[in-house]
């Protein structure tokens, strides 16, 4: 085995100087110490990601989750506001897939059951009659404020659209059960 390890003259040796081990206690000296990260600074939801700024913990549903930062760029209440809405949109149209499997209008351009194929068989007038529509509604729902600087300087609530025809009661229960859905 002896025969494998190279000999290293003394001469090839290397050594460190007296000022070399100065310089190196020196700087241990003066270099700052690593600062500690407390947990309570970690998002709770990425933990080796910091906790973002202007999330708030008492919003319904806060788990500390931004790790693009969006919240730094855009006012939260907009970004809450779109992922409720995107979050119904979605509900309604799984209504409507299911829904489109027994109740067909009078055309046989609009019989078809399967929903990917009918897209394509509706007119495109009756698409952009839709795509008018939800602008329409975005528009008269918040009082013509659709911008994320201006849609809340009025004191709106995100998710609070103004219709609730039926009077319901909106626990935090329930509101975080529609966040989480």
């Amino acid at each position: 085995m002896a025969a494998f390890v190279p000999a290293l003259s003394l001469a090839a040796r290397p050594t460190l100087s007296r000022s070399a081990l100065c310089g190196a206690a020196v700087s241990a000296a003066v270099a700052p110490a690593p600062s500690a990260v407390s947990m309570s600074d970690l998002s709770p939801s990425v933990p080796f990601l910091p906790k973002p700024k202007n999330l708030s913990e008492d919003m319904v549903g806060y788990t500390g989750f931004d790790p693009l930062g969006l919240s730094n760029l855009v006012d939260i209440k907009w970004l809450q506001e779109s992922e409720i809405k995107h979050g119904r949109v979605c509900m309604l149209a799984v209504a409507g897939i299911l829904a489109q499997e027994f109740v067909h209008l009078p055309d046989p351009r609009y019989a078809n059951p399967l929903a990917t194929e009918a897209l394509n068989q509706v007119p495109s007038a009756a698409l952009w009659q839709i795509f008018l529509f939800c602008g329409l509604a975005e528009f008269v729902l918040h009082k013509g404020k659709i911008s994320y600087v201006d849609m809340f300087s009025d004191g709106a609530v995100p998710g609070e659209l103004g219709f609730n025809p039926m009077n319901l009661k909106i626990s935090d229960d329930m509101k975080l059960k529609e966040i989480k859905n």
